[in-house]
């Protein structure tokens, strides 16, 4: 769903910047429709975001419990913003790479230690 919808009748518009919603919200207002504005921050499910990631579900809810990602609760569920799926999917692949560095160095060139 796109920041910006209008709904109208029970319907869901998506606005891109290229629509005239001034003139989308006259014409159901015109037509007797009740109509509201909803912006919204593009943002994922825990679940989703466990599937873009590979990880499972409850990694993630752990990770939200321990303040390594923001999430905003609406009600007893939790959205995670697009751009902190990207800060914390950045992190996360660094902490991979860290992490197995010694141990493909040591099959590489065996145990060194």
């Amino acid at each position: 769903m796109c920041p910006l919808c209008i709904m109208s009748s029970m319907t869901i518009i998506d606005i891109t910047p290229d629509t005239d919603w001034q003139a989308l919200v006259a014409e159901h207002l015109a037509a007797g429709d009740r109509v509201s504005l909803r912006f919204e921050t593009p943002s994922m499910t825990p679940q989703e975001m466990a599937d873009s990631l590979g990880v499972s579900r409850p990694s993630i809810m752990r990770w939200i419990g321990e303040g390594k990602i923001t999430s905003q609760r609406h009600g007893n569920r939790h959205r995670i913003p697009n751009s902190e799926v990207e800060r914390f999917r950045s992190w996360y692949i660094q902490d991979v790479v860290d992490a197995s560095a010694d141990d493909a160095l040591a099959e590489l060139f065996g145990d060194t230690k």
